[in-house]
């Protein structure tokens, strides 16, 4: 599972027909002319689809039912997705199926204007919009699970969202106690455009396809690109043919669980860490 352990349910099928008659109503067809919608252009359907999906999600509010999470999704077909993932059938089918889980250290957070700070005054104020009180709390946390940090976009362009999101997923399975977890982050920073990729959302995967000369555009195709491509790959090699990521390139990667935190940093050395961020996701995501 790479940058994407969305913990939801699928949708229930009732609700999904009503989107769909929603939809088909607003393009003004019948349900016996759906071989239509193939023919319709993407601006229009597109279009179409988000009044549809607000339409119905102000008869549900309508009715004191949530709209929250509507839209266009795998649906609960009862045959090709027979169970919701947090239903125990569904979770006994993968109980013995080894995991291997992370995020990019960065995710969406470069795309962000917001996020271009010249200086570290220029960061702190930003911090402190988001932290208020906080903020010093926060820079200390971030210097305590990142001691490199010197720049300031050290401590602007983090994901807390996908990272939290993924430490939930492996807690889940960990505690099954029936498969292993393996948990990693990737941390190394692109230097293309003067770093301002950062460790980018999909940046993981020229190295995980061991592609670096194909996508320079982001790696830079540089020797510190391909050394760490080269560990990337046989990892995931090695865990898609056993189950288990380890090989002689790497340090030790144990396997995750709740307690030790444990996580591979994925950068020009690779260390593996133990809840080496915990301090800091507790301040970022408290309310």
């Amino acid at each position: 599972m790479q940058s994407g352990s969305y913990i939801t349910n699928f949708t229930e099928p009732s609700m999904a027909k009503r989107v769909s008659a929603a939809l088909l109503e607003e393009l003004k067809l019948q349900p016996n002319q759906i071989d239509s919608l193939q023919k319709i252009s993407y601006e229009r359907l597109n279009a179409a689809g988000k009044k549809a999906i607000r339409k119905v999600q102000e008869s549900l509010k309508a009715e004191g039912k949530s709209g929250t999470n509507l839209g266009w999704g795998p649906v609960l077909d009862g045959t090709f997705l027979p169970y919701q993932p947090s239903d125990a059938k569904a979770i006994a089918l993968s109980k013995d199926i080894p995991l291997l889980v992370g995020t990019t250290k960065t995710e969406f957070a470069p795309f962000n204007p917001a996020n271009l700070v010249p200086t570290m005054e220029a960061a702190k104020s930003n911090l402190t919009k988001q932290y208020g009180a906080r903020t010093e709390s926060y820079m200390s946390a971030v210097k305590k699970a990142y001691p490199e940090s010197s720049k300031p976009s050290d401590y602007v362009l983090f994901d807390f969202n996908f990272r939290s999101l993924a430490i939930e997923q492996a807690n889940n399975k960990a505690q099954q106690g029936t498969a292993p977890v393996y948990m990693y982050l990737f941390t190394w920073e692109s230097p293309v455009l003067d770093g301002a990729y950062s460790s980018m959302h999909c940046m993981e995967l020229p190295f995980v396809f061991d592609n670096i000369s194909r996508c320079e555009e982001m790696t830079g195709g540089g020797a510190e690109a391909h050394a760490l491509a080269d560990k990337m790959s046989r990892a995931w090699i090695n865990f898609a043919k056993t189950g288990n990521p380890n090989h002689k390139g790497l340090p030790t990667w144990p396997k995750y669980s709740k307690e030790n935190g444990a996580t591979m940093l994925f950068d020009n050395t690779c260390v593996v860490k133990n809840n080496h961020d915990k301090e800091l996701i507790q301040l970022a995501t408290a309310k």
